[in-house]
C-alpha cells in the first residue's frame, strides 16, 4: 500500500464511506507524489462528482499527470478548480487531456500556477471545442493573454 498524508487518508475513507459524494474541497494541503496517486484511484470511482476543487495544495506537474486519468472520466464534473498549485505547461498539458472529455463542464479555475504560453494555449483551445465553458479563471502575464486571444 500507498505512504499518504493523515488528512489525504482520512479524505480517502470519507470517499470510500460515500461513493455518491458530489462535491470535494482540498484546500491548502501540501499533498506529496503519493498523495495524488491514492486520491486519483479513488476520486475515478465518484462517478456522480459534480464539483472538484483543489486549490493551493501543490499539485505539481507530476500531481496533474497523476491526478489527469482520474479526472477523465467524471462525466458529470461542472467545476473543476485547480488555483495556486505550481502547475507548469507540462501539468497543464496532461490536465487539458482530460478536459476535452468533460462535455458537463461549466466552471474551470487553473489561475495562478505557471502554465506558460504553450499549456496556456492548449487550455484555450479545449475550452473553445467544449462549448459548455462559461466561466473560466486564469492568471497569465499580459504577454500570454495578447497571443492567447489572437490564437484561440
Amino acid at each position: 500500500t500507498l505512504s499518504v498524508s493523515e488528512n489525504v487518508s482520512k479524505l480517502i475513507t470519507q470517499i470510500k464511506q460515500d461513493k455518491k459524494m458530489t462535491k470535494i474541497l482540498i484546500k491548502d494541503l501540501s499533498m506529496q507524489y503519493n498523495d495524488f496517486i491514492a486520491l486519483g484511484s479513488e476520486i475515478k470511482e465518484l462517478k456522480s462528482l459534480t464539483a472538484l476543487t483543489i486549490n493551493n495544495s501543490n499539485i505539481g506537474n507530476e500531481g496533474a499527470r497523476v491526478l489527469a486519468p482520474a479526472i477523465k472520466g467524471l462525466k458529470f464534473l461542472t467545476e473543476l478548480y485547480i488555483n495556486r498549485n505550481n502547475i507548469g505547461s507540462e501539468g497543464t498539458i496532461a490536465l487539458v487531456s482530460a478536459i476535452k472529455e468533460l462535455k458537463s463542464l461549466i466552471e474551470i479555475g487553473i489561475g495562478n500556477n505557471n502554465i506558460g504560453t504553450e499549456g496556456a494555449i492548449a487550455l484555450a483551445s479545449a475550452i473553445k471545442e467544449l462549448k459548455s465553458v462559461s466561466y473560466t479563471h486564469l492568471t497569465l502575464p499580459t504577454s500570454d493573454l495578447v497571443y492567447i486571444s489572437l490564437v484561440a
